[in-house]
C-alpha cells in the first residue's frame, strides 16, 4: 500500500513539473499566423477567384480578431460562394460592431447600411394560421382615432393617374371599378396657406372614401401660426364631414423638404397644428409621417404621443437606386424598410404606409420591371397581414413620374397601376381579401374590422379546426420561383406567388403528431431553404 502511495506522489510531482515547464517549451500553436496575414491572404485569394481558399483564411482571421473589415470580406466571400445565409449572418455580426461604434459617435449610417446588406440575404420562413374566429387585438390599449380593431385600409393617390385623371368628378368611382374594390382612403398633396380643398374632399366623400391630406409648408415652418388661416382651415375640415388623416409636414427627416433640419421647431409647429385640429376639427386624425430613410434622425422629430394619432411612413420599391442601372435594388424587402418605425412606435400608435409605389417601368435601362413591382407589392401587403398587425393602412402612389414629376431627379419610375395591365390585375387579386378594408370606421360607433384571426403558429401546437395555413417566406433571391408545402410527405401546396396558402382540415388527418415541410425554390429552381414544422391534431 505504501509503495502505491509513493508511486502516486511521484507521478503527481512529475505531472506538476511537466505542467510548469509546458509554457517554457516552444510548440506549434493551432494557428501561429497573425490575423492580419490571414486577412491579406484571404483578400489575395479573392482577387485570384479562389473563393473557398479565401473563406478559410478569412475565417481564421475573424476567429483571432472579430473586426468589421474582416467580417465584411468574409461576408462577401460567402456570398460569392453562394453561402447566402452565412453571408447574412456575417453581415449581422459586422452591423453589431458598427452599432456600438455609432452609438458612441452619434453616427449610425454605416450600421443601417450594413444591416440592409444582411436583411437582403437573410432567409425567413414562418407559418401562420388563419381561422374563423375573432381576431386578437393588435394593441392592448385603446384604439386610436379611426383605427380598425383588425384589418388594413386600402388607399391610393390617383389625381394624376392617366387611367382616370380626365374624369374630374368620377375618377374615384372609376378607380374603384378598375381595381374591383372600394378604397377606404384617397390622398392628395396640399400647400399650406391654400384654402381647404372642399371640392376635392366632396368628390372623395361621394365615392365613399376618407381623406389623407399631405399638408406641406413649402415656405418653411415659420409660416405656420395659430392664425385666421389655420383656424379657417380647421373649420372647413370639420365641415367636410368626412374622416381626415392630416399628414402635416411629412418626410421631415429628408433633406429634400424645406421643413428639414430643425427638429425643435418642427415639433413646436406640429404640436400647434395638432392642438388647433383637436379644438376645432374632431374628424381630423394627426399623422406624423417620416420617410423610411434616413433612419438616424427620425426619432428626433417625434412630437410626442399626445399630439400624434397615427404614425405614417413613406416607402418606395424602386428597381434601381437613384436611377442607376449599376445599383439594382432587387434585394430590398419593403418590410425591412418598415421595421424601424414599426418596432419603435407600433406599441403606442397605429401605423400607416402613407405612400407606397413599386416600379413597373424604369427610366434606367428603359426597361419593363413588372415582375419586380408585383413581387414587392405582394411582399408588403401580404407581409403586413401576417407579420405587422398594427399596420392599419397602405396607400398606393399611382403615378407615372416619367411623364409627371416636379423635378428631373424624381422622373425615374412608373408607379401607375392603370398603366400596367398585369400589375393592375395582381393588385386587384390581392385586395379581394377581406382583410383589406374598404371603409374607415367611425370611432363613435362599435368598430368592426377583419373577422378572422391570423396568428403565427407555435411549433408543436395543436390544430383543432379547419384553418388556412399561410407561409411567409423571404430569401436571398427576391424572385422565388415556387414554394412547396408537404404534410407527412404529401404535397398540399405548390405556388409561384404570394399568398402561399393552403387548407388544413384536421378531420382528414389521423389524430396525433404530423410534420409540415416547407421548401423554397429560388429563381433558378434551386432549393433555397426548407423548414420543418411539427403540429398535432386533436381527436
Amino acid at each position: 500500500m505504501m509503495a502505491v502511495k509513493r508511486g502516486s506522489r511521484l507521478m503527481l510531482i512529475i505531472a506538476l513539473l511537466f505542467a510548469v515547464m509546458q509554457p517554457l517549451t516552444p510548440q506549434a500553436s493551432a494557428d501561429s499566423v497573425h490575423h492580419w496575414k490571414h486577412y491579406t491572404n484571404g483578400v489575395n485569394y479573392l482577387k485570384q477567384g479562389k473563393t473557398k481558399l479565401a473563406i478559410k483564411e478569412l475565417e481564421l482571421a475573424v476567429a483571432q480578431s472579430e473586426q468589421a473589415g474582416y467580417l465584411r470580406k468574409l461576408a462577401e466571400a460567402y456570398q460569392l460562394d453562394n453561402q447566402f445565409q452565412k453571408a447574412a449572418d456575417t453581415y449581422y455580426r459586422e452591423a453589431k460592431i458598427h452599432k456600438k461604434l455609432g452609438e458612441k459617435s452619434g453616427d449610425l449610417n454605416t450600421y443601417y447600411a450594413v444591416l440592409a446588406l444582411a436583411d437582403g440575404l437573410n432567409t425567413e420562413i414562418e407559418f401562420f394560421l388563419e381561422q374563423n374566429k375573432a381576431a386578437p387585438p393588435a394593441t392592448s390599449g385603446k384604439l386610436a382615432k379611426f383605427e380598425p380593431p383588425s384589418g388594413m385600409y386600402i388607399g391610393a393617390y390617383i389625381d394624376k393617374d392617366s387611367g382616370v385623371e380626365k374624369l374630374r368628378d368620377g375618377k374615384f368611382k372609376a378607380f374603384n371599378e378598375k381595381t374591383g374594390k372600394q378604397h377606404a382612403v384617397y390622398f392628395n398633396y396640399h400647400k399650406y396657406g391654400s384654402p381647404f380643398p372642399y371640392h376635392w374632399a366632396e368628390q372623395v366623400k361621394k365615392a365613399g372614401g376618407a381623406i389623407q391630406l399631405a399638408l406641406q409648408p413649402d415656405k418653411g415652418l415659420s409660416e405656420v401660426k395659430d392664425d385666421a388661416y389655420l383656424r379657417k382651415f380647421a373649420k372647413d375640415a370639420e365641415e367636410a364631414g368626412v374622416p381626415i388623416f392630416l399628414r402635416f409636414a411629412s418626410e421631415m427627416n429628408g433633406s429634400w423638404v424645406k421643413w428639414n433640419g430643425n427638429p425643435s421647431l418642427y415639433i413646436e409647429k406640429f404640436r400647434l397644428v395638432s392642438k388647433v385640429m383637436k379644438e376645432a376639427a374632431p374628424n381630423v386624425a394627426m399623422v406624423w409621417s417620416p420617410a423610411a430613410n434616413p433612419k438616424q434622425k427620425i426619432t428626433a422629430y417625434y412630437p410626442g404621443d399626445d399630439y400624434v394619432d397615427w404614425v405614417g411612413l413613406s416607402i418606395y420599391s424602386v428597381k434601381y437606386f437613384n436611377g442607376n442601372v449599376k445599383t439594382p435594388a432587387d434585394q430590398v424587402n419593403p418590410l425591412d424598410s418598415l421595421d424601424f418605425v414599426y418596432k419603435t412606435y407600433a406599441g403606442r400608435k397605429p401605423i400607416m404606409v402613407s405612400e407606397y409605389g413599386a416600379t413597373h417601368f424604369s427610366k434606367a435601362g428603359n426597361t419593363s420591371t413588372v415582375n419586380f413591382a408585383i413581387t414587392k407589392m405582394n411582399m408588403l401587403y401580404h407581409g403586413a397581414k401576417l407579420k405587422y398587425p398594427r399596420l392599419k393602412s397602405i396607400n398606393w402612389f399611382s403615378l407615372n413620374t416619367l411623364t409627371d414629376s416636379h423635378s428631373a431627379d424624381r422622373s425615374l419610375n412608373n408607379f401607375s397601376l392603370t398603366e400596367s395591365a398585369p400589375l393592375l390585375a395582381a393588385y386587384s387579386r390581392l385586395i379581394k381579401d377581406p382583410y383589406y378594408l374598404s371603409k374607415v370606421v367611425d370611432t363613435n360607433q362599435q368598430a368592426k374590422g377583419y373577422e378572422k384571426s391570423v396568428t403565427k403558429f407555435v411549433n408543436q401546437g395543436t390544430i383543432s379546426n379547419t384553418a388556412t395555413g399561410i407561409v411567409w417566406v423571404k430569401t436571398y433571391d427576391p424572385y422565388i420561383s415556387k414554394v412547396v408545402a408537404k404534410v407527412d410527405g404529401i404535397e398540399v401546396m405548390s405556388k409561384q406567388q404570394y399568398p402561399y396558402a393552403f387548407t388544413i382540415d384536421p378531420k382528414k388527418l389521423k389524430t396525433g403528431s404530423h410534420k409540415l415541410e416547407i421548401i423554397v425554390f429560388d429563381s433558378k429552381s434551386r432549393v433555397a431553404s426548407r423548414k420543418l414544422v411539427d403540429f398535432k391534431t386533436a381527436g
